[in-house]
């Protein structure tokens, strides 16, 4: 696991990953609707959730982006606490959330993941009845360890917490690198934290942590336990390589199919572009 850095390079980390997502903010929606591999991860993520969550459940989301799934959840009758590094993305995801439903919107607070565990004063302990991150912002964390006792803190016993966050080791990256002749780009994941940029074709300007689901288990284990975990995807290829995809839509099919039956088996679940966990707090 990533060593953390100090504090000062972590006021600097944190600063530059909120300027950068304030920048994508603008587009994220619009990014998003186009992405056919996107929108078949968030359905298979948002499915979880509804198995995950009971009807009325007080949750938290980590890195709420610009409200896409706090919206869904708080129309289906749950409140939710969005948290997020951004404050460009709070921008947009308070007043959508809002829209569907102004109760449903429990509360805003711009801050990192890591920092979660303040909000017991604001909320109290075992407050919430679930929590979720989904697509990678636990990945501008270099250490999940203070992600984990926050949520612990914060979830009562028995609540669910759902994570999608960037794999480690993901076949389909390697190969469709490989195949560019980019071999540097291919192992990126395998040689630490990159410099990442949250808008297509931008320039880097922070760091992004990648992880293996046996990282978030050891990290979790104090409070939680692991109750299942699948590839997001596995076969398919990763979100950037939607311009593909949408020209062969029976490939399309044929091989969400298929990440759908091998995406949760033993080794399998370990790979893919993200990995998708739930666990429940003990």
């Amino acid at each position: 696991m990533q060593t953390a850095p100090d504090t000062d390079m972590m006021d600097l980390h944190y600063q530059a990953t909120a300027d950068g997502f304030a920048e994508a903010a603008r587009t994220f929606d619009e990014d998003e609707e186009g992405n056919i591999l996107l929108l078949w991860m968030r359905e298979r993520s948002a499915r979880l959730m509804n198995q995950a969550f009971a009807p009325g459940s007080m949750l938290l989301e980590l890195g709420c982006g610009t409200g896409i799934e706090a919206a869904r959840l708080v129309a289906g009758g749950h409140r939710v606490v969005l948290t997020d590094v951004s404050a460009g993305m709070l921008e947009r995801a308070v007043p959508k959330v809002s829209a569907v439903r102004e109760a449903g919107l429990a509360g805003a607070h711009q801050m990192p993941a890591a920092h979660i565990g303040t909000l017991v004063d604001r909320y109290g302990r075992g407050a919430f009845d679930g929590a979720y991150s989904s697509f990678g912002p636990l990945n501008c964390e270099p250490d999940p360890a203070p992600v984990a006792h926050g949520l612990a803190e914060l979830i009562r016993p028995g609540g669910r917490v759902v994570l999608s966050v960037i794999n480690r080791i993901c076949p389909a990256e390697v190969l469709w690198y490989a195949l560019h002749l980019m071999p540097g780009t291919a192992t990126r994941r395998l040689r630490g934290p990159a410099l990442s940029s949250a808008v297509p074709g931008a320039a880097p300007s922070f760091l992004t942590y990648y992880y293996s689901p046996s990282d978030f288990a050891r990290a979790f284990s104090g409070g939680f336990r692991v109750l299942g975990c699948r590839a997001l995807p596995l076969i398919l290829p990763p979100p950037y390589t939607a311009h593909v995809m949408r020209r062969f839509p029976r490939l399309f099919q044929l091989l969400g199919r298929l990440d759908d039956a091998l995406a949760a088996l033993p080794i399998f679940r370990s790979m893919g572009d993200h990995f998708l966990m739930e666990l429940e707090r003990v």
